[in-house]
């Protein structure tokens, strides 16, 4: 007997993952290919976004899985135009989208009184506006099309605390900013049974926090987390799948926060 419910499959669907080519986001098209489904990588570099349909195949031939359907998209998610024409490729490549998580996103941490003021708006143009111009399409095409989709984006917990010792206010107001999004976007479609929630990270090992300071404030953040430790990218492939899968069909407008109990305090 199979150990895992069917409801957890994604067979034959068609999942669009931003910020693909490594870290989370790979994780997370990795899980979807090994449930079954297939998919876009879109990313800013193309040949990056080639490498990671390499490592995801790679390992799903190594599970004993057909190979899933992959195709590389590069892309700024913060531009509008670039944006529709990416989804148009990808429409036309696929035929369909099933699944979006939007996970393309920038991280940095500056004092608030010395935010330089384009860099705030980058930071948030990225975050914000870019998840909202995949949602919008996604939205868009799930309605004219009938689909009962779902919609995941990758938030943080530091949407509804404030990270320490780091400074952080433009990646905590766009990551509420993004939480927000997705409550009013799962209020508005889910009439037509699309759903939108959000995956809340804690803290991630990632390249983007190697390094001597790196390692001093992991040490800082593991005094706060109750699991006493980083998460690792994969583990993060479960919920995703339940969140993009019929096994949370009566979920939406929904934040799980998935950070080792850091929020517990």
């Amino acid at each position: 007997m199979s150990p895992t419910l069917p409801c957890f499959t994604l067979d034959d669907k068609v999942c669009v993952v931003t910020g693909a080519s490594q870290g989370l986001g790979q994780q997370i098209l990795a899980a979807f290919c090994l449930s079954g489904g297939h998919g876009a990588v879109v990313d800013l570099s193309l040949d990056s976004a080639q490498k990671s349909i390499e490592t995801i195949n790679a390992e799903v031939k190594e599970k004993g899985l057909p190979p899933a359907k992959l195709h590389p998209y590069e892309c700024n998610t913060a531009d509008e135009q670039g944006v529709k024409k990416t989804w148009n490729q990808i429409i036309k490549d696929f035929g369909k989208v099933d699944v979006l998580c939007t996970n393309a996103g920038i991280t940095g941490g500056v004092p608030a009184e010395d935010y330089d003021f384009n860099d705030w708006k980058g930071m948030l143009d990225v975050n914000v506006n870019g998840t909202f111009l995949f949602a919008k399409q996604a939205g868009q095409h799930m309605i004219e099309k009938h689909i009962k989709g779902s919609i995941i984006m990758v938030s943080s917990m530091s949407g509804v605390i404030v990270n320490r010792p780091q400074k952080q206010s433009a990646y905590n107001t766009s990551k509420a900013a993004v939480v927000q999004m997705m409550k009013s976007m799962a209020s508005e479609w889910g009439e037509h049974g699309i759903r939108v929630n959000a995956i809340s990270p804690g803290y991630i090992q990632t390249a983007a926090n190697e390094g001597e300071e790196m390692e001093k404030l992991s040490k800082e953040w593991v005094k706060d987390i109750p699991l006493h430790r980083i998460a690792k990218p994969e583990e993060f492939r479960g919920t995703a799948v339940y969140m993009a899968s019929d096994a949370s069909s009566y979920l939406t407008g929904a934040q799980i926060v998935v950070d080792g109990g850091y929020t517990v305090w």
